[in-house]
């Protein structure tokens, strides 16, 4: 079992390695645009993302190191192939959008409220959901606890879910409020899901 998770860790570490510089690259136009509005974030907050996006993506890098102490010990779970299996599926779906959500987003994805000359990004998995990035970062993190058995990633996968939650709920609000992208951005946010397409819905069917 130990070699079979050092073949998955390692597939995933160049896979996250790959997309990390891909968005990166993608995202970098961004941090040069002129905000007019900014999500306002609190310390707490601000400290907490970084490791909560960073950590779920570099741990397989350390289990393809050193199997032996990052996949078995207390903060463990008993290995389950079913679940291992379910966890790679996660992780994978979640990467997948990411790179998809990613390149749609471009230089928008590095910025966190609105810029001058602000055009709404409907495109894409954005027609369906209106935070597909945020949703593909909670399914890397969820995969990554379930591939490893991690009660650690697990713990941290639900304050990721907490974290973008607030972040999406601070967007929303800023962006449905705002001047130029307010009347948009409600019509936007009225057909779309948050985090998950929004399922359709059933005609209004007269009986009498």
């Amino acid at each position: 079992m130990e070699d079979f998770i050092r073949v998955i860790a390692t597939v995933m570490t160049a896979a996250n390695a790959l997309v990390a510089v891909v968005a990166t690259r993608w995202e970098r136009p961004g941090r040069t645009m002129d905000m007019r509005a900014t999500v306002r974030i609190p310390g707490v907050i601000r400290w907490c993302s970084g490791p909560l996006q960073v950590i779920p993506l570099a741990f397989p890098a350390l289990v393809a190191i050193a199997p032996s102490w990052t996949f078995t010990g207390p903060l463990n779970w008993p290995p389950v192939p079913i679940v291992t299996g379910a966890g790679a599926l996660v992780w994978a779906a979640g990467i997948s959008l990411l790179v998809w959500a990613e390149s749609v987003m471009r230089g928008y994805a590095a910025v966190s409220g609105a810029t001058v000359g602000h055009r709404l990004v409907t495109a894409g998995p954005y027609r369906l959901m209106r935070h597909p990035i945020y949703t593909a970062m909670i399914a890397v993190a969820v995969g990554t606890s379930l591939v490893f058995a991690s009660w650690l990633l697990a713990a941290m996968a639900a304050l990721s879910i907490a974290l973008h939650l607030w972040w999406a709920t601070a967007e929303e609000r800023l962006l449905a409020s705002d001047a130029q992208l307010g009347a948009e951005y409600r019509m936007y946010a009225s057909r779309t899901g948050r985090f998950l397409p929004r399922p359709p819905r059933s005609p209004n069917i007269g009986t009498g």
